[in-house]
């Protein structure tokens, strides 16, 4: 009879949290927050090394006079953090308005106490009604605004790990993008409206870079309306590879009329079961003619997609369902004709260089857990 009960309590329990997680979505859905600027660039600079990324990044804190307004999903009490702390701390009695955001669960480990009020710092999403949805919905935005003249965005989160000192990652990859002109206003707005201040911009604006704040499923249809328009190539950069259905299916139906399909991830993984769940998809993409290269010099964490070789996406969010239909992100869309282009390619193809093509006897010689976990793993992938 009790173990009947405990049944019918975790039921109840399974229940409560499918309720609370799509009442979550409805939610989101009704009330999106996701933004659309069109902006210019008058610099660019690329970054896939964390020790020169952080070498910039507090040179031109250093500098700055009026303001200072840094994100990351995750920060640390670290060697690498806490020289940021110092030096912000610094900035802030000389008169600097500075501010720190960070995300509430990616940076779950860290306590505001630690840095004693030296300047202004706020954790993002807390939990709060609907609970469960809540606690999976993460701000995955990266961005740094000097002055409102530089600024800086990508994949690098702030620790040690992000400069090489993880022993079982070793060499951390990465791309972070530094830039100066009209961007730096955008992303100032971006932050402020992740601060709490009332976004008072227009979205209709000219330039030649686009840059989209997204949350909830918005990310999933630009992208998906990209991938249905592809007629050549579609290449995919990205540490986790967990499509939704709908981007998996737009994918093997590009590759099926003819598009050529490329995709590098990490040999390497940081999370065991977002690589497991990652198994059945590159598979299934692999038996349809995708090309899949798996980097093996450190660990890839760089997100970028390219599409026929005119148009690029880079950022902060993975090819995978949290970045697609849960987290908020920030990516920046340019032509071929664009610097940020460019540079991408460039750092892609050299990428491509440092990885082994993903092969059938690769794929069969998976560890059995990793194949056990590709199967327990479908009913969280949304979480992936």
């Amino acid at each position: 009879m009790r173990e009947k009960y405990m049944l019918w309590i975790i039921f109840f329990f399974i229940l409560l949290l499918i309720i609370d997680f799509q009442l979550g979505r409805f939610l989101v859905s009704h009330r999106n927050k996701s933004q659309n600027w069109r902006t210019t660039t008058e610099e660019v600079e690329l970054f896939a090394d964390g020790n020169s990324l952080f070498e910039a990044m507090l040179s031109d804190i250093e500098k700055a006079t009026e303001s200072i307004d840094m994100q990351f999903f995750i920060i640390r009490n670290d060697r690498i953090s806490n020289q940021f702390y110092t030096l912000l701390a610094r900035k802030h009695a000389e008169g600097v308005r500075v501010r720190l955001l960070a995300d509430w669960v990616g940076s779950f480990n860290f306590r505001k106490k630690w840095l004693d009020q030296k300047f202004f710092m706020r954790k993002m999403n807390p939990p709060r009604f609907p609970f469960f949805y809540h606690l999976q919905q993460r701000n995955h935005r990266k961005e740094l605004v000097i002055d409102q003249k530089i600024s800086y965005i990508g994949g690098f989160n702030l620790g040690n790990e992000y400069v090489g000192k993880d022993v079982k990652l070793g060499r951390w990859r990465d791309y972070h993008l530094r830039m100066a002109g009209g961007i730096s206003e955008v992303l100032q707005n971006s932050f402020a409206i992740d601060w709490g201040e009332t976004n008072t911009s227009q979205n209709a604006q000219t330039g030649d870079v686009q840059v989209l704040a997204t949350e909830g499923d918005v990310l999933e249809k630009a992208l998906l309306a990209y991938i249905k328009k592809a007629n050549r190539s579609i290449e995919i950069g990205s540490p986790y590879f967990v499509p939704t259905r709908q981007l998996a299916e737009a994918l093997i139906a590009a590759l099926v009329r003819g598009v050529e399909v490329t995709i590098l991830i990490p040999e390497k993984a940081d999370h065991i079961v977002a690589k497991a769940a990652a198994l059945p998809y590159l598979r299934k993409l692999k038996e349809h003619g995708a090309t899949i290269h798996l980097y093996v010099d450190g660990f890839f964490h760089a997100k970028v997609i390219f599409f026929d070789r005119k148009t690029c996406d880079v950022g902060t969010a993975n090819f995978d369902r949290r970045s697609l239909q849960l987290n908020q992100e920030l990516n920046l869309i340019v032509s071929h004709e664009h610097p940020i282009y460019q540079k991408m390619r460039k750092a892609y193809d050299a990428d491509i260089s440092n990885s082994k093509l993903m092969t059938d006897t690769w794929l069969t010689h998976q560890p059995l857990y990793l194949r056990i976990l590709s199967w327990v793993s479908i009913p969280f992938r949304i979480f992936l």
